[in-house]
């Protein structure tokens, strides 16, 4: 039986053939026997009904149809395996109609894992990056300093403890909305844990000065991520896309709720449905599933490994606060290897100590 491979887009696979009526006619009988057992027939016994009758009760033309359908089922995982397919979903096998006793054509399509193919990504990253604006680093220290400060100012008539410290890089970055001038006094200060007003502009100045470096890093990541996704070569089942973009969905839904707004209402507001949001979430849903395996294919050609300790201090941490292991696990090998790219492309993350 010869068989022909062809691939389509979105990761899938077509192999067509022909199905010789000798391999069809030697089906016919296991095709009998199993409908004998299944059918009934007046002045019969279920499952007792002779052959001949049985033969005659289906008809020549639906038992060929049958038969083959049976036949070509059975010989699905060899073609399967001959060709090297590798079905990550159920495959689809159809056949072309035919007359009895005569080879039928059919076709097997089947959905293999996602893949990409993505050469000179260090010139990539190395040209993109180049291509970024460079920032005004004085002014926008400067406005991420007022912008600090001028939040910081809010918390300080707000209700909190006089004692509370504003250390964490977390607090820091909540201080970012308020408006007000002028560098914060000794009194606001202490109320914000500070010893006085040099103390906590000298910590805003450094908060200022690393909200500006991470910024400029997500820059390069972003021109980066949109250089790599333009190279590579990417064939990606349209199902992980649509679930990526249920995922994305899912996440849009939550943030608008965190803001008190039903998620109808906002529907109603950008005057479309569900679906059309959907819709629109599976070009970013697509993009973030391509850079997946883009970074992947990288780290498997540089041979890049997440350290042990560190990875086994993250999961660690994440254990104590309450993530299962087989979780917690992935997530932080799949990070660490991540910032490993990151730093081989030229974008290493701003620390945090």
């Amino acid at each position: 039986m010869q068989t022909k491979k062809d691939k389509r887009k979105n990761a899938e696979v077509s192999i067509i053939g022909t199905l010789p009526k000798e391999r069809i006619a030697k089906e016919t009988e296991k095709t009998l026997a199993q409908i004998q057992k299944e059918i009934a027939i007046a002045g019969f016994r279920k499952g007792h009904v002779p052959m001949e009758k049985v033969r005659e009760y289906v008809g020549e033309k639906a038992l060929w149809k049958e038969s083959a359908e049976s036949a070509l089922k059975a010989e699905v995982e060899n073609i399967l395996k001959e060709h090297a397919v590798l079905p990550i979903l159920p495959v689809s096998a159809s056949l072309s109609s035919g007359d009895p006793e005569s080879d039928i054509p059919f076709e097997i399509v089947a959905v293999v894992a996602p893949s990409c193919e993505i050469e000179g990504y260090k010139e990539t990253a190395k040209f993109a990056i180049a291509a970024v604006p460079p920032l005004d680093e004085t002014k926008e220290q400067e406005l991420a300093r007022t912008a600090l400060r001028n939040q910081a100012r809010a918390m300080t008539k707000s209700d909190l403890p006089a004692d509370l410290p504003v250390r964490s890089q977390t607090q820091a970055g909540a201080l970012a909305q308020a408006g007000g001038t002028g560098e914060l006094t000794d009194e606001e200060a202490k109320k914000l844990g500070f010893e006085n007003s040099k103390a906590v502009e000298y910590f805003l100045s450094e908060e200022a000065e690393r909200a500006v470096k991470e910024r400029e890093v997500q820059k390069k990541r972003g021109a980066i991520a949109e250089a790599l996704i333009a190279k590579a070569n990417c064939d990606i089942p349209h199902v992980i896309v649509h679930e990526e973009a249920s995922h994305l969905l899912e996440a849009t839904k939550k943030d608008i709720a965190s803001q008190g707004l039903p998620f109808n209402d906002y529907l109603k507001r950008a005057g479309k449905t569900e679906q059309e949001i959907h819709t629109e979430l599976e070009s970013p849903a697509e993009k973030r599933v391509a850079l997946d395996l883009i970074f992947a294919e990288i780290a498997r050609t540089e041979k890049i490994e997440a350290a042990a300790e560190e990875e086994t201090r993250l999961v660690e941490t994440l254990i104590k606060q309450g993530v299962p292991e087989d979780r917690a696990r992935p997530y932080i090998r799949a990070t660490l290897m991540r910032e490993k790219v990151w730093e081989l492309l030229g974008a290493k993350a701003e620390s945090k100590v």
